[in-house]
């Protein structure tokens, strides 16, 4: 198993984690907690995209689950986190759906 593969992994089970986190947060109106596991989310999000970039060039991928977990990452983690530190819970709700998502969409990879 590549060491690139198990970083991004492992990066991303962190967003997911910090996503929930801040979901449990923001339902428990938690806010300082919720905006810190947000950014956290963020941070790793940046992360586990440079390195599934980094991956993807590695081995040459493409196609549209490719595309479609690119899509969900920009638009619905990392806008949808940056939202969620001025928003509510409803936001942090939404983004672990997506974190979900996106993690079903990268499970999908063709072999």
């Amino acid at each position: 198993m590549k060491t690139l593969l198990v970083f991004h992994v492992l990066v991303a089970m962190i967003v997911v984690g910090a996503l929930t986190a801040a979901a449990v947060a923001a339902l428990s109106k938690l806010w300082e907690s919720a905006r810190r596991c947000t950014l956290l989310a963020v941070a790793t999000t940046i992360v586990a995209v440079a390195l599934g970039e980094g991956l993807a060039a590695d081995e040459h991928a493409g196609g549209g689950w490719l595309d479609a977990s690119r899509g969900l990452t920009v638009f619905g983690l990392l806008l949808g986190g940056a939202g969620l530190v001025a928003l509510t819970a409803p936001a942090a709700l939404f983004l672990v759906l997506v974190g979900l998502a996106t993690a079903f969409v990268m499970a999908a990879k063709p072999a």
